[in-house]
């Protein structure tokens, strides 16, 4: 009865113990912000209309379906970064309808997500460029200028100092990157 005991102390032991790990790689797999577009390629709860906007098969418009992907980007579940790939992706193509409804959700993700933000560029270089740097720039500086037309640069500034404030307790290199962020909205 003795080593049932024992042997039933160490099972729970050692899952107890694996558990604790898996939650610390999550953790830390989390916090890199690194992305594998893959697995959401093949994921079949996401939308087919995402994935072709990613694998650019289909052109945004501001129809319902395209327009949802945009309210994605707010999701609290790991898709919300292959939601980042994807509304990155479709900016270059933004125009008319669709380009007001974009800049209003890039300039609140900038304002709100900036630590998240400037991770997905500085740890995903293979899967985003300066190009896509500069169309996020582009859109949140094209919301600034509808709200806050003839006061644009007091808009920007505290954009900037926003971000900053966001940025508290990171590396220079957060810095850095909010300075070049907010330097191709001038």
């Amino acid at each position: 009865m003795s080593k049932l005991i024992i042997v039933g102390l160490i099972f729970l032991l050692s899952c107890n113990s694996n558990s604790q790990t898996n939650s610390e790689v999550v953790k830390t797999v989390d916090k890199s912000y690194k992305i594998s577009v893959d697995r959401f390629l093949l994921d079949k709860s996401i939308p087919q209309i995402s994935k072709d906007l990613y694998l650019e098969k289909v052109k945004p418009t501001d129809n319902n379906e395209t327009l949802a992907i945009l309210d994605s980007i707010n999701s609290t579940g790991q898709a919300r970064e292959f939601y980042f790939l994807v509304i990155t992706k479709t900016m270059k193509y933004a125009d008319g309808a669709y380009a007001e409804p974009l800049g209003i959700v890039a300039k609140e993700f900038v304002e709100k997500n900036t630590t998240e933000f400037l991770s997905y560029f500085m740890n995903n270089q293979d899967l985003l460029s300066n190009e896509d740097f500069k169309n996020w720039a582009s859109s949140v500086y094209s919301e600034i200028q509808i709200d806050s037309e003839g006061s644009e640069q007091n808009a920007v500034n505290d954009l900037q100092a926003k971000m900053k404030n966001n940025c508290k307790g990171q590396t220079k290199k957060f810095t850095t990157r909010i300075d070049e962020f907010i330097g191709l909205m001038k």
